[in-house]
């Protein structure tokens, strides 16, 4: 797929953008703080139609204004699109060819983003929540049974939370909760170790593409309960031992929400042993396998990378720059890169114009 033309009106700091857009690698350049982040962050919102930087789409309307309005062109083979995104203090509206979509699964099927930006680095660092995030944005975009699973699943948790909450009485109930939670626990858990499997068959090929270093690394994927034959009557056990402490606390503490992932490479944990270049490019290549993943050249998802550069030396820049020009579209934000070939937009001081 590819963006061929962004329209943003009163989208962050940007009063009115018009952009034609092409192929291939586009370098967004300019100065700190004039907007560049601002530009990649409305391409990146066509995917799942929420914002890396912030949960409220309030802050997305440029300061005293009433609304905001992003219109995105979008080429998958002879088939196009067009996306209207409009923010008002009541909410959003999104539409796809002129008809409001009712559900994200719907915009999901449309456009696919692969992000990176500079607080990815710190993924292994962080807590388990933001990997699991990253883990469940990641399978949302590959598959919609995902995605209305987690849905389903996040429910149940919420309805057995309140449950625990107002204490034995709710017995029976949580009861009935727990058994449906384990039935789409299984193919979460399912799903995601299929997943973390497939990016496991390439990652060493593109952390060496990345690094030009050979070197042994892998996902590990650490379920609540392995998922076999066995799940139910292992995940039913799990949440029976532990009931008492789910009601001391008043939240379930085990399932697929309690979950994590480590990257370890030659053997070792990269949160506890990886240098911060390491760390940079695990995720770089964790967050770029996808494309490979989809087989349909047509639904390649567009590539957008915020900041990557400025830690990376020349030799990986070079890597990196060599791995991107096999890949559709790409967006990439610098405060100076020359990269051959490449289109560029000009950013200064929150007006955008292609050089």
């Amino acid at each position: 797929m590819i963006l061929t033309h962004l329209t943003l009106r009163n989208f962050r700091t940007y009063a009115e953008l018009d952009l034609d857009l092409t192929d291939g690698i586009t370098v967004i350049s300019g100065p700190n703080a004039t907007g560049k982040t601002n530009l990649i962050e409305a391409i990146s919102y066509l995917s799942l139609a929420r914002s890396w930087r912030s949960g409220d789409d309030g802050t997305l309307i440029k300061e005293g204004c009433e609304g905001a309005y992003i219109k995105a062109s979008i080429k998958e083979g002879e088939l196009s699109r067009l996306i209207e995104v409009e923010f008002t203090a009541a909410g959003r509206k999104i539409s796809v060819n002129g008809k409001t979509i009712k559900r994200l699964s719907e915009l999901s099927k449309i456009t696919n983003v692969l992000l990176f930006s500079p607080k990815d680095v710190g993924l292994f660092q962080a807590g388990p929540g933001e990997r699991r995030n990253y883990l469940d944005v990641s399978l949302s975009k590959q598959s919609l049974d995902y995605f209305s699973l987690i849905a389903q699943y996040n429910k149940l948790l919420k309805e057995r939370n309140a449950a625990l909450k107002e204490g034995r009485k709710n017995a029976p109930l949580i009861e009935v909760l727990t058994s449906q939670m384990i039935d789409a626990a299984k193919n979460i858990v399912l799903y995601r170790s299929m997943y973390v499997a497939s990016i496991n068959e390439l990652l060493p090929e593109v952390f060496e593409k990345l690094t030009g270093e050979k070197k042994r690394c892998k996902l590990v994927y650490k379920p609540f309960a392995k998922p076999d034959d066995s799940f139910p009557i292992k995940a039913k056990k799990i949440f029976e031992e532990g009931l008492e402490s789910d009601f001391q606390r008043g939240f379930t503490g085990y399932g697929p929400h309690r979950e994590d992932l480590t990257f370890q490479i030659e053997g070792k944990d990269i949160a506890d042993y990886g240098s911060q270049g390491e760390n940079r490019n695990a995720v770089l290549a964790l967050k770029l396998i996808p494309y490979y993943l989809i087989e349909s050249e047509t639904k390649k998802p567009l590539i957008v990378l915020d900041d990557v550069m400025s830690e990376l030396d020349e030799g990986r820049v070079e890597r990196l720059i060599g791995l991107l020009r096999e890949m559709g579209q790409v967006f990439i934000t610098a405060t100076k890169l020359e990269i051959e070939g490449a289109s560029y937009i000009d950013v200064t001081k929150n007006k955008a114009i292609r050089r």
